[in-house]
């Protein structure tokens, strides 16, 4: 009887295809499965027990922001205890690489205090992949190339169309990449210089995805007042490129737009109907994420941080950013109350990290915008935070829809050193354990190979990864094992820093990187090439 390097014994095995479980043995060598029996007779040079336990394709998170933090922290601790064996990262339109120029410069700025790396260095894709490879990194990461960041070294931070030349620049610069490796393209249309870009620009660089079959991810325009109007902009690009478009983290931001998700699923399942190619991605929680200076008009960007900066101290536009904003938001409604503040880099400011900016507020005697706009100007406009803006239903709804797949939107944390510190959202700790536990065994608007398909072979499918997410012969062996009774996502927004439980191995190309609930420091992840 052949006898391989590692079997897997004796678990209900959810493969990750959406298909029924099955009880069964898994048998590795190397990096791969070769063989999956119903039989559990196969013999190994060693054996896990997972009689009573579910055995999954290690979890997909097609959404993720870990470009730098792998380099900071390579064995990816809070995604791999939580069973993430790989993830996309290059979100949002911002990319490690390629990036040169005026943008890399303010990211060498930006990062010096974090990561040892010169991080201005990477011109290419290939010479970022190139410093990933060397740190041994303990997943599996695939890189989007980042639209903001291109426009960035292309053009700088400017309000207005791209010339002919820019165009086609960027054109060459995503060409290059995704020859280099790169999944596709990504944008972020609320950040700067995204949010400058017109349709056609964008189409046009849509249309070096889709001649490459790769997708372009969309964090839209809008996920508010507008909502409608970007899937639509968002749907267009995709009909107008014929390629996938990846609309990232949908949501409904705030009460008032709460409404709108009917007409939502109308345009995207539509646009399905008459055959596009479309992927939706959410995380499992009401609060997102993101830099506080979003709340600010988008004329305030142009010219890049410094320029901010200098317009919110200038006292006539500062009146005119207040005036604004208060319009928008009245200084005595709740939504300056939904603001978190997540983490400063002033020592001064560092007791504000875990309020609201209405707390904080009280606490100086501000009323909240000027409270928010002194600070951006202390911590050069740079402070991540947490807004509590969405519908539980809402996210019910999203979840349950077949062609949404699971996202973190979170780069690798960790529970010490730099990549703890400030207040976190708890997705980070508790994403993929938080939808087995909340919205399959608690409230059941999932089946379980329903969830475990959302968070292994469809994103794989979104992102074309070969030979990942599904437990199959001849494929990569990405697993994780849980029990279905403990695992649950301890970390909350009040104590994030959490691992969560139940979650008891997980093994990258076919190594134990968690044994037992705890990492065993092995680091055997891949950088994925296109």
């Amino acid at each position: 009887m052949e006898k391989f390097d590692l079997v897997i014994h004796g678990g209900c095995i959810v493969d990750g295809s959406g298909k029924p479980p099955f009880e069964g043995d898994l048998a590795l060598s190397g990096d791969q499965i070769l063989k999956v029996s119903q039989k559990g007779t196969l013999q190994g040079k060693r054996r896990i027990d997972a009689r009573g336990k579910i055995v999954a394709p290690g979890f997909v998170d097609i959404h993720s922001h870990s470009d730098y933090f792998l380099l900071v922290n390579p064995i990816a601790e809070a995604h791999l205890v939580q069973g993430v064996t790989t993830e996309i990262g290059g979100n949002c339109g911002y990319s490690a690489a390629p990036i040169w120029g005026e943008a890399a410069e303010q990211r060498r700025k930006d990062y010096q205090d974090l990561v040892e790396e010169d991080v201005s260095q990477w011109r290419t894709l290939k010479s970022y992949f190139d410093t990933l490879e060397r740190r041994q990194i303990g997943i599996n990461y695939g890189h989007l190339i980042g639209h903001n960041t291109l426009r960035h070294s292309i053009s700088g931070v400017v309000e207005r169309r791209l010339e002919d030349d820019e165009k086609r620049e960027i054109c060459l610069a995503v060409r290059e990449a995704l020859a280099e490796g790169a999944f596709g393209l990504s944008t972020g249309l609320i950040y700067s210089p995204g949010c400058f870009a017109d349709t056609a620009e964008l189409a046009a660089i849509g249309r070096e995805a889709a001649l490459a079959g790769a997708p372009f991810a969309f964090h839209m325009r809008s996920e508010g007042n507008q909502l409608v109007e970007a899937v639509e902009e968002t749907l267009e690009i995709g009909r107008k490129t014929g390629g996938r478009v990846q609309i990232s983290h949908l949501k409904t931001s705030g009460p008032k737009n709460w409404p709108k998700i009917d007409e939502v699923f109308e345009r995207i399942e539509k646009g399905l109907r008459e055959g596009q190619k479309v992927g939706v991605d959410r995380y499992p929680y009401i609060a997102s994420q993101t830099v506080l200076s979003v709340v600010l008009p988008q004329w305030t960007y142009t010219g890049g941080r410094e320029a901010m900066k200098a317009r919110l101290k200038d006292p006539g536009q500062r009146k005119k950013i207040f005036e604004e904003l208060a319009s928008l938001h009245p200084l005595d409604g709740d939504y300056w109350s939904r603001i978190k503040l997540m983490a400063f880099k002033n020592l001064q400011n560092k007791v504000f990290e875990g309020v609201t900016l209405t707390e904080g507020a009280r606490t100086t005697g501000k009323n909240p915008i000027e409270f928010m706009l002194d600070l951006l100007i202390d911590e050069e406009t740079d402070i991540p935070s947490i807004f509590f803006t969405m519908s539980e239903e809402n996210l019910r709804r999203i979840l349950s829809k077949p062609y949404v797949s699971v996202a973190s939107d979170s780069g690798c944390r960790a529970r010490r050193g730099p990549l703890s510190e400030g207040s976190l959202h708890p997705r980070a700790f508790g994403t993929f354990p938080r939808v087995i536990k909340k919205y399959v065994l608690e409230e059941k608007i999932l089946t379980l190979e329903e969830a475990i398909y959302k968070m292994t072979l469809q994103p794989c499918e979104q992102m074309n990864i070969p030979r990942r997410g599904v437990l199959r012969e001849g494929y990569f062996a990405d697993i994780v094992v849980f029990d279905l009774d403990r695992i649950e996502d301890c970390a909350t927004f009040e104590d994030p820093k959490q691992y969560p439980s139940g979650i008891d191995f997980v093994l990258v190309n076919g190594q134990i990187a968690v044994e037992n609930g705890e990492l065993t420091g092995v680091r055997n992840g891949k950088v994925l090439k296109r």
